[in-house]
Formats: C-alpha cells, structure tokens, sequence
C-alpha cells in the first residue's frame, strides 16, 4: 500500500511539472510571436514605452518556468532530494514575483491609458502616411476597434498627414488651413462604401463630429478590448498559481518521502 502511494505521488509530481513545462513554452513562444511579428498592430505597439521590456521579461519567465518544469520532472524520475528541493524553491520566488507583479500592475493601471495615448498621438502626429509598415498597422487598428485617432479624430489636425511640420507644431498654410478642415484616413469611415467615405472624411476644425467617421478615439478601446478579456486572462493566471501552489506541495512531499526512504536503507 505504501509503495503505491508513493509511485502514485512520484508520477503526480511528474505530471504537475509536465505541465508547467508547457505553461512556460507556450509563454515563451507567444512571448516571442508577439515580439517577432511585424504584422498587424505590431510596429504600433512597439512604440508604447515598456512593450519590449514586457516582452522580454515574459520571456525570460517563460524560460525560466520551461527549465524549472523540467527540473522538477527529472528530479520526481530521478528521486533526487537536490532538485526536488531547488525546484521548490525556485517556484516559491516565482510565485512570491507573480504576487508583486500582479500588485504593481493594478497599482499602475491608470498609466497604460496615458502610454496608449501618448503612443498613438505619436504615431499619428509623425509616421502615418510616412512609415509603411506603421500607417498599414494603424488602419488595421482603426477598422478592427472602429475608432479614429488617439483620443479622437481631432488628433489628426496636427498630424503631418494633414500638412504640418514632423513637430507637429500646426498645419503648413494650404487647402485645410484656409478652409478650417482637415482629412482623416478612410479607415476612419464608418462606412466601407469608398465614395461615400471620400465626400465624408474631410472634418471641420471647430466643429461636431458627425457619425460619418468613428468618433471614439483608438487608445480608450484598446483598453476596453483589454478589459473585455481580462477574465480569460485571470483565469489563465489562477491556473498558473493553482499548478504551481500544488506543484510544490506535492514536491516538498515527495522530496520528504525520499528522504525518509533514503533514511531507512542507510
């Protein structure tokens, strides 16, 4: 009876760490698709102050997730006290890290809203109609979240999409300054008929935004979007926390039966 429960905890141990081996490639891989491809909303975001140092530290913990997994598979095969013990260890500063970080992140929740704004602006002021990959990327953001500009279509005023200088420090004397207008993008428009959005997508400066073109600006419904899945993403972080808490536990046990064991033959 005894030998079965431990053979029965030695593979749950296995199995639990198996997991986690594979928790942390795929944070590792969807760490490194997200940093690696260029399509999409990719060259936008890579502008927000931070992205590529999340990245790069969702790497890193992915990593280090993938060989702690594997640590702790070998030493449940191995019935090695030594890496049943530093597997432990290594999962309680992981856990303890994941705590911290999910506080500071709550804490710092408003500041995404002002990154993703600041970063958008930039993109319009400076790159749209300049930067190929990035002006392709800002319509894909446009036409998916149904928005125009940063805060809103206003945001394209200034831009040098409309004439003014890479500062952004007002629109050059010319058509839209003498006529108090100026252009949003197509994908701006609300509807996808290209003559009817081609008569609608000249703004006045001072003046309502008619429902033509989205009125919402791009950076308040990135974070809505975000918020929208947030609940997939608690849950998939309280199943990282449930596997590592048992992990450990079933670890520290089996690491305490070896011992044991290994007491009893000597």
């Amino acid at each position: 009876m005894g030998v079965c429960c431990y053979q029965c905890l030695k593979y749950m141990v296995m199995i639990f760490n198996l997991l986690y081996l594979l928790l942390g490639g795929a944070l590792l891989g969807t760490a490194l698709w997200m940093y690696l491809d260029a399509a999409d909303m990719a060259p936008v975001t890579a502008d927000i102050e931070g992205y590529n140092y999340i990245l790069y530290f969702l790497m890193a913990v992915g990593g280090v997730m993938f060989i702690m997994g594997f640590l702790g598979c070998c030493g449940a095969f191995q019935e090695s006290q030594c890496m049943l013990a530093t597997f432990f260890a290594l999962v309680l500063v992981m856990f303890a890290g994941q705590i911290a970080a999910g506080i500071w992140l709550k804490s710092n929740e408003g500041r995404f809203t002002s990154l993703a704004e600041s970063s958008l602006a930039s993109s319009i002021q400076h790159d749209y109609g300049f930067a190929e990959l990035k002006t392709t990327a800002f319509d894909v953001i446009q036409k998916e979240l149904k928005c125009c500009g940063s805060i809103s279509p206003s945001d394209w005023a200034e831009s040098r999409y409309n004439g003014a200088d890479e500062k952004g420090a007002g629109m050059e004397i010319g058509v839209a300054a003498v006529l108090g207008t100026y252009k949003v993008p197509p994908s701006c428009c609300v509807s996808e008929d290209e003559s009817a959005c081609e008569l609608n997508r000249e703004v006045p400066l001072a003046g309502p935004i008619l429902g033509t073109i989205h009125s919402e600006g791009c950076a308040k419904k990135m974070i809505q979007m975000i918020h929208k899945h947030s609940y997939e993403v608690l849950g998939i972080i309280a199943a990282i926390v449930l596997i590592e808490v048992l992990a450990m536990i079933f670890s520290m046990v089996l690491c305490c039966t070896v011992r044991r064991i290994d007491h009893v033959k000597a």
